[in-house]
């Protein structure tokens, strides 16, 4: 089971006071993506953005140059209800990947993890590992976890404590 910190990125979460949620259109233009509505859904394309709440997003860009996106986002939300915000430096990605990842991470949190209930394009903010963590599916047998930085060192020692009942297995097979 491989486990990675990915590295340098932007990470901007942005919020309505709007209970539509609704962006404006031109955000769709750029980003060539439909803004996701429904919580837990991610729409993926020059970005992902994560619905975790009816106001709330996460935009995951790989460009680490946060500035040029709350520039893009202050211009695309000017006079509409929507704030951008960089959290960067606030928030850490994990990525986990391998054959038994969702039994890996079902050990932390109650979400039903199997791929007809969580599949790829999948999110959710829930309690793991007794912290709050976003947990989010981008491929069949890879995973993000999304954490704020001083859960960092306590996310990355419960996973590979975790693993290990997993790569032991593999040695005797």
């Amino acid at each position: 089971m491989r486990r990675v910190v990915l590295g340098a990125c932007s990470i901007i979460r942005i919020q309505s006071w709007d209970s539509e949620g609704r962006a404006p259109a031109t955000v769709n233009d750029i980003f060539g993506v439909a803004w996701p509505q429904k919580t837990g859904t991610v729409a993926s394309g020059r970005v992902d953005i994560i619905c975790v709440g009816p106001t709330d997003w996460l935009v995951l860009a790989a460009d680490p140059d946060a500035a040029s996106w709350l520039h893009q986002f202050d211009t695309l939300f000017q006079g509409s209800t929507f704030r951008a915000t960089n959290v960067s430096q606030a928030l850490v990605r994990f990525q986990t990947e391998g054959p038994e990842v969702r039994d890996l991470l079902a050990k932390g949190c109650s979400i039903d993890l199997h791929p007809p209930h969580f599949p790829p394009g999948r999110s959710a903010r829930t309690r793991f590992a007794g912290m709050p963590v976003i947990v989010h599916c981008t491929g069949p047998s890879t995973f993000e976890c999304i954490v704020t930085l001083s859960y960092a060192d306590y996310l990355r020692s419960w996973l590979a404590d975790a693993a290990l009942e997993f790569e032991a297995a593999t040695q005797c097979d």
